[in-house]
């Protein structure tokens, strides 16, 4: 029953906040120790039972390389009406997502845990927590409350992460982040209580990073470019981890324990007061407050087009369907030997199709090795982030060397072919019947990945299987008729390419929202403008910007370990060893056709 009871949080409480910012402003630069003495003091005043935990940074130990291990201070309110076994979290990290300091959103937390205080309404305990950052700090909290934390409330049955970093007391409107790894999304009846809660008190929400400008707009073309922006989103969260701790949208900490999450950001230093933030956040933990069982009906799997306007898995999942059939054409395609240009028809040849054993348990012998080394290779460089080098500013340059030497050898081997095709050999109908075995079960393989992959993380398999699909289009023959084309192909398809140019698309902050005014309300002046803040004004000699791939590869690579993410799983154990299989093939001289005539063809010539 979102904002259907009267809130007191209101003008009475701005001299709390306003009392607590001062202090926060005054020792936000003191060491950490001091900081979570100042907030753990608060809390107890105010009647939250207090306790620390001790966040080890991953990979590392303050022994080893000297790092600092991180203090997440955070109070416990037992609700006297409740059983002590459900609780609700409320968390202001110290630093936002953007590496500015969360001031309002630490002075709004601790105004609203003294409120909280004072209320008898609550049937479910409240948690407030601050750490020292939203991404690895805080999942190292939530890791510890589900296992080894002895002062706990009870089942988390959501948490709000509240970022808000200006000093002022207005802002303009609400930003709100919802996405997990994997695919992992809050119930939606959370969003639109959010969203219903925020409207009421007269805020415009955004959602995937949409501007202020664009809020009011609700046509076609926005909800596309949401739809875009959220699938992207999707596919990216818990991935984009700089060296300051930058990226994300807060809500990676809780998935995988079954936490229903979002992150409010507030947006602007004018319009409302701090004190109607605060209405929002009571509102919201008042409506959970309201809830007899745990969240289990509306979705769990959906696409936001606008604040109010979703897609269900059912009107969105064939999209993924369709990428995925794609590769499984293909991949029956040169099993019937059309993938194969010497062969002159181009539809399915439904001839008898010869297949000795020799070639087909060398092929699959292949397969099987490629696809092993792959494996051992994404396994070794998580071992190798994960263990040997902390991603800080002092080891910038040997995470640039090894991002950049990945990417420059994988481009390199995409230009193979012109090599082989140096190389004198025989071409015989084995070495064929070979080439078709790799290259047909290769794309299977991808195929029944993405299926398996689709129904948990539809963005991410959606996605790879959009950017991989020039892989279908690789033939096999002479070298010298197929190798210029397979070439273009596979650097298109190549995990690294995308790994460089996603890497360099994020450090750019490119705005969708202006390419879609753009394209719908396009002048030539405003296409000049653009061009010339966009474009002229970047800076290619400038190390932030080449790090972007840096950034990436590194929450790629580390992402299991910090967050349980499978992006550089599912890219190293299908992806990879598809992509290196399919430029075995290009790289072999196919100069015989696949095709055997039946006894029948031969009784009637």
């Amino acid at each position: 029953m979102p904002s259907q009871a009267y809130s007191f949080f209101r003008e009475s409480e701005w001299n709390f906040v306003r009392g607590y910012r001062d202090e926060i402003i005054d020792h936000i630069n003191d060491s950490m120790e001091d900081r979570n003495n100042m907030i753990g003091s608060w809390l107890s005043e105010v009647g939250y039972k207090v306790s620390r935990f001790e966040a080890i940074p991953p990979f590392s130990n303050k022994a080893s390389n000297g790092t600092e291990n991180q203090l997440v201070t955070y109070g416990i309110y037992h609700a006297p009406k409740g059983d002590d076994t459900e609780a609700m979290v409320l968390v202001a990290p110290w630093k936002t997502l953007d590496g500015e300091n969360n001031i309002n959103g630490l002075a709004l937390s601790m105004g609203l845990a003294r409120y909280f205080n004072r209320l008898s309404i609550w049937s479910k305990n409240i948690i407030v927590v601050f750490p020292e950052n939203g991404q690895d700090t805080l999942r190292s909290w939530v890791d510890a409350y589900h296992s080894n934390l002895d002062q706990t409330g009870g089942s988390i049955e959501s948490a709000v992460i509240l970022e808000f970093a200006s000093d002022t007391d207005g802002l303009d409107y609400i930003e709100l982040n919802y996405a997990g790894v994997n695919g992992q999304l809050p119930n939606l009846d959370l969003i639109n209580c959010a969203v219903m809660i925020s409207e009421h008190e007269g805020f415009k929400v955004s959602v995937h990073n949409t501007p202020l400008g664009q809020l009011w707009a609700n046509d076609y073309f926005s909800r596309i470019t949401t739809l875009l922006k959220g699938i992207y989103g999707m596919a990216t969260a818990g991935l984009l981890h700089g060296v300051n701790g930058g990226g994300g949208n807060g809500c990676e900490a809780f998935s995988g324990w079954n936490v229903q999450t979002i992150t409010i950001i507030a947006k602007g230093t004018s319009g409302k007061d701090i004190t109607t933030l605060g209405r929002v956040l009571e509102a919201v933990f008042r409506s959970v407050n309201n809830l007899l069982e745990k969240f289990h009906q509306s979705f769990f799997f959906y696409l936001l087009l606008a604040p109010r306007q979703f897609v269900s898995i059912g009107n969105y999942l064939p999209a993924a369907v369709l990428t995925a059939t794609s590769f499984a054409v293909a991949s029956l395609s040169s099993l019937m030997t059309n993938n194969n240009i010497n062969n002159p028809s181009t539809k399915f040849n439904i001839k008898v199709v010869k297949l000795d054993n020799l070639p087909l348990i060398s092929g699959l012998l292949v397969f099987m090795l490629v696809t092993f080394t792959m494996i051992v290779f994404g396994l070794f460089m998580i071992y190798l982030f994960s263990n040997k080098i902390q991603y800080d500013e002092l080891s910038e340059d040997i995470y640039l060397k090894i991002t950049y030497g990945l990417i420059a050898a994988n481009i390199g081997s995409i230009f193979t072919p012109y090599l082989t095709r140096l190389f004198k050999y025989k071409s015989s109908a084995t070495l064929s019947q070979f080439v078709r075995i790799l290259n047909s079960f290769s794309l299977f393989y991808l195929t029944f990945s993405f299926i398996a992959l689709m129904v948990l993380h539809f963005s991410l398999s959606f996605l790879i299987s959009i950017v991989a699909l020039p892989l279908t289009f690789v033939k096999y023959g002479p070298l010298k008729r197929t190798t210029t084309k397979n070439v273009l192909w596979l650097f298109l398809s190549s995990p690294f390419t995308w790994l460089f140019l996603l890497g360099l698309f994020n450090k750019l902050d490119f705005q969708l929202d202006v390419l879609r005014n753009l394209i719908q309300y396009f002048e030539f002046p405003l296409l000049v403008k653009e061009f010339n803040e966009k474009v002229l004004t970047v800076d290619l000699t400038d190390k932030e910007l080449w790090m972007g791939p840096v950034d990436l590869l590194y929450g790629l690579v580390t992402g299991y370990v910090r967050l349980q993410n499978w992006t550089w799983l599912f890219v190293t154990f299908a992806w990879l060893p598809v992509w290196f299989c399919t430029l075995i093939v290009s790289c072999i001289n196919v100069e015989t056709s696949d095709v055997v005539e039946s006894d029948l063809d031969k009784k009637d010539q």
